[in-house]
């Protein structure tokens, strides 16, 4: 499937980024003084009216949460650090609706929107693996709200996606991730993170809040917060199979992996190889295969490692 969209300057903030932080502001600590993180919003247009004869102009009438003007916004509430980033619905009065917020990742920290140019650059050779973050969520209503990371291409070809449904109230910060499923083993140039309040399909409620903190794309990016130890072994899941199994390399895995599936009996029932660029999580589909018990083994430079895996 691909996608094309507006794709500017790719080398703009490859400065920004470190081993270990794949994602610009992720920990919400750069905030300007408009109390709006930085590298993060949304695009908001309302329509406004121009009285020919006086020149003057009138607009819809909005309501906040806060007193902040805005739908994302500086928190308080930090999982770790001073800050985090709050999102919120608005209330048009004037069309009797609910605006539901959103928070996008962008380049350029100076814009207090994305604009044209939504998502980051990826530096060569880094990993994208996970979208992950921890979040606190105080619906109004029966809200449910989104998450998403789409990955593309230096062509502008949308090659993975991971998103993740938040619902319910979670007033103590929960963690949760999601792994990105990739269409194709193209290197990853460029990526587009959103939170939205309102999923496809479901209603938003005036007044709900959802507050985020340390948004990661990489097992290795946990580690700065103490979460997660550093991935130095292959990492493969679910290990109780419906569909496919994600398998994400070791850090110092290179080269050509080859993946084999024993049964029970030892015999092999299914094989691939890819090349690692320790920026792709392979998915490897097992509709064909009975349920049962089997076996997943991992050659590399590293060795050989062997998994185990339940298909139902």
């Amino acid at each position: 499937m691909k996608k094309n969209y507006l794709i500017v300057s790719l080398m703009v903030l490859f400065a920004m980024f470190t081993s270990n932080a794949q994602v610009v502001n992720g920990n919400f600590e750069n905030i300007k003084p408009n109390f709006l993180p930085s590298n993060w919003g949304m695009n908001l247009s309302l329509p406004v009216v121009i009285d020919p004869q006086t020149g003057q102009t009138s607009g819809d009438t909005i309501m906040y949460t806060w007193c902040i003007p805005a739908l994302c916004y500086v928190s308080y509430e930090p999982q770790t650090g001073q800050t985090a980033m709050e999102i919120s619905n608005a209330f048009n009065q004037t069309q009797n609706k609910v605006i539901p917020g959103e928070a996008i990742i962008f380049s350029d920290e100076t814009q207090d929107s994305p604009g044209w140019n939504p998502g980051v650059p990826i530096e060569p050779g880094m990993n994208v693996q996970t979208l992950g973050f921890f979040y606190k969520f105080f619906p109004a209503g029966s809200d449910v709200a989104e998450a998403k990371l789409t990955v593309f291409d230096a062509e502008g070809n949308e090659i993975g996606t991971a998103s993740v449904e938040i619902s319910g109230t979670t007033s103590q910060y929960n963690y949760v991730y999601s792994y990105i499923d990739y269409s194709s083993n193209a290197q990853p140039a460029y990526m587009y993170i959103s939170f939205n309040m309102a999923k496809e399909g479901s209603t938003p409620t005036f007044g709900s809040r959802l507050i985020i903190d340390n948004v990661v794309t990489n097992f290795q990016a946990l580690d700065v917060i103490n979460t997660t130890p550093i991935n130095t072994d292959f990492t493969v899941a679910p290990t109780l199979v419906d569909h496919k199994i994600n398998i994400i390399p070791a850090s110092n895995a290179v080269g050509t992996i080859h993946y084999k599936i024993f049964n029970m009996e030892g015999r092999l029932v299914k094989e691939n190889s890819v090349e690692n660029n320790n920026a792709y999580v392979y998915s490897m589909n097992i509709d064909e295969l009975n349920s049962g018990v089997y076996f997943l083994q991992i050659d590399s430079n590293l060795g050989t490692t062997t998994k185990k895996i339940i298909k139902k």
